[in-house]
């Protein structure tokens, strides 16, 4: 037996046990495993030419799988008359009704504004196609020479709009949340990446799924099969609105396979290049703790100079810049360090995870905030940005902080109008 066989043999395993942990689609580790499960099996079809695994690459990301999957089942261990401490009220009796129209109004004004940057942007690439292909031309090239392109209200549109709507989400899908949604939604096609559409189109799957309690397998795959189904067509439909294939071979049915599966096994193939040479690939600058170096270096604590924003490409052997959660931790702290973090990661996450499934509406909001981060694992690594993780619980808990204040200034509509009727009666 091969050591790629071997190691989808261990990954089976691996994934079928995390979901016997918790019957959960939606527990982290389970999430982790069956993610580099997919990757794993993709590569062992052959459907796309991709250089083969080395059997230390695959030690590695099957060990990062495990420390992972052992911080869940220490997050297990967690009594359960902690993970009942709420903040807030599970279920508030009166909803803000002045607050939710606030974050509407907010984002819907804010809305024409972001069509009317990137249309200003696309105009600097003159004859490359559509308004958001020109756009993320633009985006991208700005981004390699290090220069920023948007204005900052516009560079935290679709986070703030994305999580007005999981918060929104945990209190009840009315009007406010649908235009919320809806606008968070274009802002996401807008921003000219697919990965935003995931992380909102996953986050409000997350929040539902909880909230009805139909985390099993089948149960999940019945309530989702149309968010599924609504996210592929996106996805591959938006590879060619903002993305450049007129140089490419196979027609629609072609170029749209060739992105999907190049997409989910060359950042692996990527790693293993980090993993065989990775000297080629030390940028003398940490990315793992960028957060606290910043501030210290903002303080002048330190000297820091963040890593660009885009990665060097390496060819796999078609061209990609993006080399699984793995690849920075690995550079920055070596295997035992990568491992550690790996553990200590899949514990916070399956402790959010857990404490979401207890009906907090922060936690519930965070959690399917935080859902996109392991969905892309085998992809690239979203659980180092710590500062946009407490920028959302910061705004999370002002906004819920202020809906639980008894002010008139802030008018609430009750839950249950009937019987409020009945008593004043």
């Amino acid at each position: 037996m091969s050591a790629l066989d071997s190691t989808l043999v261990y990954f089976l395993l691996l994934t079928g046990l995390n979901y016997w942990a918790h019957r959960s689609v939606l527990y982290p580790p389970f999430i982790f495993s069956a993610m580099f499960l997919l990757d794993l099996a993709v590569f062992r079809t052959g459907w796309i030419e991709v250089y083969p695994l080395h059997g230390n690459t695959l030690a590695i990301v099957a060990g990062g799988a495990t420390l992972f999957s052992v911080g869940g089942a220490l997050a297990g261990l967690t009594p359960a008359m902690f993970l009942r401490i709420h903040l807030f009220p599970r279920m508030p009796k009166q909803t803000p009704e002045l607050l939710r129209r606030i974050l509407m109004l907010i984002v819907v004004a804010c809305l024409p504004i972001l069509f009317y940057e990137v249309f200003q942007i696309s105009r600097g690439q003159p004859g490359t196609g559509g308004m958001l292909m020109a756009a993320r031309l633009a985006e991208i090239e700005a981004a390699e020479n290090g220069e920023p392109i948007h204005g900052i209200l516009l560079d935290y549109f679709v986070l703030f709009a994305s999580f007005s709507s999981l918060l929104l989400a945990t209190e009840k899908k009315d009007r406010q949340f649908w235009i919320v949604t809806t606008a968070a939604f274009f802002g996401c096609i807008l921003s000219t990446g697919r990965t935003n559409l995931l992380l909102l189109i996953s986050g409000l799957s997350a929040i539902r799924l909880l909230q009805s309690k139909r985390e099993n397998l089948w149960a999940a795959l019945r309530m989702l099969r149309w968010p599924i189904l609504m996210f592929v067509v996106l996805y591959i439909g938006l590879v060619f609105t903002n993305k450049d294939v007129s140089k490419m071979a196979g027609g629609a049915v072609g170029i749209a396979e060739y992105f999907v599966l190049s997409y989910i096994v060359g950042p692996l193939a990527a790693f293993d290049s980090v993993v065989q040479h990775p000297l080629d690939f030390v940028t003398g600058t940490n990315h793992t703790f960028e957060f606290p170096l910043k501030v210290a270096s903002a303080l002048h604590l330190t000297s820091y100079a963040p890593p660009p924003k885009l990665d060097s490409y390496v060819l796999v052997p078609f061209p990609t810049n993006v080399y699984t959660a793995f690849k920075f931790y690995f550079l920055d702290v070596g295997i035992s360090g990568m491992l550690f973090i790996m553990l200590v990661v899949g514990l916070i996450h399956s402790l959010l995870y857990l404490k979401a499934r207890q009906g907090g509406r922060l936690s519930l909001a965070l959690f399917g905030y935080s859902f996109y981060a392991v969905l892309m694992v085998i992809f690239d690594d979203a659980y180092y940005t710590v500062g946009s993780y407490l920028r959302v619980f910061v705004f999370g808990f002002l906004y819920l902080m202020l809906s639980s204040l008894p002010l008139r200034v802030f008018p609430s509509v009750s839950q249950n109008p009937e019987k409020d009727r009945l008593f004043s009666s």
